[in-house]
């Protein structure tokens, strides 16, 4: 199997990522090229399977559209990319470049593992769910590769990272071949790609995502845990976006509540 990540490499880079990382405000991130070794890149991205019902997650909601999750990976070439990606000598060095001791992964890939969007679909500005359901462990980074071969140039499904507090888009990200982005997760780490994703040669939006931890934290007060919080950050076109989104879930949910009142009257007749 073709190893994923050269880890000699990264090493080399380290110190001009971790600077990287080290300077963004109000959060840390940093935006990192080429991150996988080129054959496994493209073995990732030839077997990266199609959206299918029976075994993707539709993630769509009320701030979501057309978005699938596979968090089960099965023996692949991302099965490999997943198995390195987490492993104690990944984790040793990013541990390095971001500053944050004793990461842990998550053997869950909860609410991470391999995400696609089909054309259309967006998801909004929000801040993560800040503990780990199972383990009850602190969420602390994500690392996301994305594997778009063709994306367009006017901010479509880019990932946005947002200042709240001064209301300001502080970078647009396009979800490149082969580029992965690490941030920090905390209670100001807005980020989403709420344009929606569109290109001219009907790709979808495809991405590896991973999620580490740590036990307890002491860089941010401590805060009750939570899901994920979502923001508007488009005014009158985001409200309306999810005035749309909560009337399909209603008409989703309309022959499912008639076929249980039917059962209920069935029952009592």
């Amino acid at each position: 199997m073709t190893t994923a990540i050269n880890l000699y490499r990264l090493h080399n880079r380290k110190e001009q990522i971790r600077e990287s990382f080290m300077k963004k405000q109000p959060f840390r991130y940093t935006v990192i090229d080429n991150f996988l070794c080129e054959d496994a890149a493209e073995s990732i991205f030839k077997e990266f399977p199609s959206v299918d019902p029976a075994s993707w997650v539709d993630a769509s909601g009320l701030h979501s559209k057309r978005k699938w999750t596979q968090p089960t990976i099965e023996e692949s070439f991302a099965a490999n990319f997943y198995q390195e990606i987490n492993s104690d000598s990944f984790r040793e060095w990013l541990s390095d470049v971001v500053g944050i001791p004793d990461l842990l992964s998550d053997p869950d890939l909860q609410g991470a593992g391999l995400h696609q969007t089909l054309e259309g679909g967006y998801l909004d500005v929000h801040v993560d769910f800040n503990k780990h359901n199972r383990l009850q462990l602190d969420r602390r980074l994500n690392l996301i590769v994305y594997l778009c071969r063709e994306h367009n140039t006017k901010g479509e499904g880019y990932l946005e990272l947002w200042d709240m507090e001064k209301k300001q888009l502080i970078d647009s990200i396009p979800p490149a071949f082969n580029t992965c982005v690490i941030f920090e997760t905390n209670e100001v780490s807005f980020h989403g790609h709420p344009k929606p994703w569109k290109n001219n040669y009907d790709e979808t939006r495809k991405s590896l995502s991973v999620y580490y931890y740590t036990e307890g934290r002491n860089d941010i007060p401590e805060v009750s845990e939570h899901s994920t919080i979502y923001v508007n950050t488009e005014g009158q076109t985001g409200a309306l976006k999810t005035i749309k989104n909560a009337a399909r879930d209603i008409m989703r949910l309309g022959p499912i509540r008639r076929r249980l009142a039917d059962r209920k009257k069935k029952n009592n007749g």
